[in-house]
């Protein structure tokens, strides 16, 4: 089982983003996701704006499969958008290789290639958006 929970702590936010070898933000949210054992597993760095969400880093620390782990902080983020009000959110991180994933979770590449995904009653049904 995943359980992920926000880092509320910047310096363990720098620690973590430090073992998935990605940039840290502080002005980023973050949710930490870890296993049954309470290992951390991965990070996801979001944030909101006057346009909506925007997920900048969904990262792993090591090379194992971690798709569940993903999936579950991208729809944990998407849900906290949602509930502060944001309407859509987006995908800003690398996505080669990721379509599957990012699909997944609930985002569809715009008519720019940009992974984006409306909140508008999203989490009413939310697997209507993939196969669960």
């Amino acid at each position: 089982m995943i359980t992920v929970i926000p880092i509320q702590d910047k310096a363990a936010q720098e620690r973590f983003c430090a073992l998935c070898h990605i940039p840290y933000r502080a002005e980023l949210l973050a949710y930490g996701a870890y296993n049954d054992e309470n290992r951390f597993v991965g990070i996801c760095q979001f944030g909101l704006d006057q346009t909506g969400g925007h997920i900048h880093h969904l990262e792993i620390p090591g090379t194992e499969d971690a798709a569940d782990a993903l999936f579950v902080m991208g729809r944990a983020a998407l849900n906290f958008i949602d509930l502060c009000g944001g309407k859509t959110a987006s995908f800003d991180g690398e996505v080669k290789g990721r379509d599957a994933l990012l699909r997944r979770i609930g985002f569809q590449p715009d008519s720019n290639g940009r992974f984006t995904v409306s909140l508008d009653g999203f989490f009413n049904h939310p697997c209507q958006h993939h196969d669960c």
